[in-house]
């Protein structure tokens, strides 16, 4: 079983990845709005495949900037120092574990470079990301904030460049 990565830069985003990139993202079920158009929001897309089945997804988008608000994070002031997030990470749940989430993550830090760049992730819920987001050089900032859409607490993970 052979994972094959594609990492797609803004120009590179057809239709078919926009279809691709939607489905997955309706499977991971934790993102509003019109799926088709979130890949427009990205600098960077990145997708997992074994078989030619999609298996693990992710992107750096276009920051979110509540995130940085007074009702969330409570960092307005760190607000402007970042433009772009590392975000829309999923990966199908047979296939969690292996290390894909990882390597997207890495992939995509790698294609963005020594700029800073901003996570948001569930802080308890998903222990395995923050590991990650942590081993990638980010660091948890701010006050934790109930999200909209599930139940869990968020936290906002900040990289500095270097």
């Amino acid at each position: 079983m052979k994972v094959e990565y594609e990492l797609l830069s803004r120009e590179q985003i057809s239709d078919q990845v926009r279809q691709v990139f939607a489905g997955a993202l309706r499977s991971q079920g934790k993102v509003r709005g019109n799926l088709l158009e979130k890949a427009d929001r990205c600098k960077y897309l990145c997708i997992a495949r074994i078989d030619g089945a999609v298996v693990g997804i992710g992107a750096i988008k276009t920051k979110t900037e509540s995130d940085f608000s007074a009702t969330k994070a409570n960092l307005s002031d760190l607000s402007s120092e970042f433009g772009w997030e590392l975000g829309y990470l999923f990966t199908e749940p047979a296939h969690t574990g292996q290390g894909i989430a990882k390597y997207i993550c890495w992939l995509l830090t790698d294609a963005h470079g020594n700029e800073n760049l901003m996570a948001s992730t569930e802080v308890a819920a998903n222990p395995a990301m923050v590991h990650i987001l942590e081993g990638l050089g980010f660091k948890q900032y701010g006050t934790p904030w109930k999200s909209e859409i599930h139940d869990n607490y968020l936290g906002l993970f900040l990289k500095f460049r270097s």
